[in-house]
């Protein structure tokens, strides 16, 4: 494996601390590896379009790393492809939890403002995938997860390779730390 696509969460970029985080550890421990960090749009269906667009164009079977919403589309992706996905404090049925950002959001990074429409909900509730390989995936989860219950994650991956990680919060704060392993797991042959 020499691509690992980086999955950004919702109103995110690339200029993510921990986008920025596995391009910088991969360029000084491995820089065989060619890391894709797309920037997608807040709508579900042209970011799953842009996601399948940076798969084709990698030159060897890649690994995800998704956090957040981010995680979610990772999931639907190892399921699609049989991918081997890291998802870190991912977003779990993000239709029910997402409702508050209803209208005009700005990114965090960018400051691009988006409209965000009920169709987009009923959209990422269409796309919702139990991992049909749970053994595929290595879930990360700090419990001061202050953005999503970690709980939520915990049960719906209940049978794949899960980490939970008292206290913390969102960002995933040993997330560098991790990379490490992230890495080993992604590079392991599909079972």
């Amino acid at each position: 494996m020499n691509d690992i696509i980086y999955i950004h969460g919702f109103l995110s970029s690339p200029q993510s601390l921990k986008a920025r985080q596995v391009v910088a550890w991969a360029r000084e421990n491995h820089p065989e590896l060619r890391v894709h960090v797309p920037e997608l749009p807040v709508d579900p269906v042209p970011a799953l379009a842009m996601l399948e667009d940076t798969l084709e164009a990698c030159m060897t079977t890649p690994g995800l790393i998704g956090s957040s919403l981010g995680g979610f589309y990772a999931n639907i992706l190892a399921a699609r492809h049989g991918l081997r996905a890291a998802l870190v404090n991912p977003a779990v049925h993000p239709h029910r939890v997402m409702s508050q950002y209803m209208g005009l959001q700005r990114n965090y990074y960018t400051h691009l403002v988006s409209l965000v429409t009920p169709g987009h909900f009923r959209w990422l509730e269409h796309m919702e995938a139990s991992p049909p390989h749970p053994e595929r995936l290595l879930v990360l989860l700090e419990t001061g997860d202050e953005t999503l219950d970690y709980r939520l994650a915990e049960q719906f991956y209940a049978d794949s390779h899960l980490e939970i990680t008292p206290g913390g919060s969102h960002a995933y704060e040993g997330f560098v730390d991790r990379l490490p392993a992230i890495l080993e797991f992604l590079s392991k042959k599909k079972l």
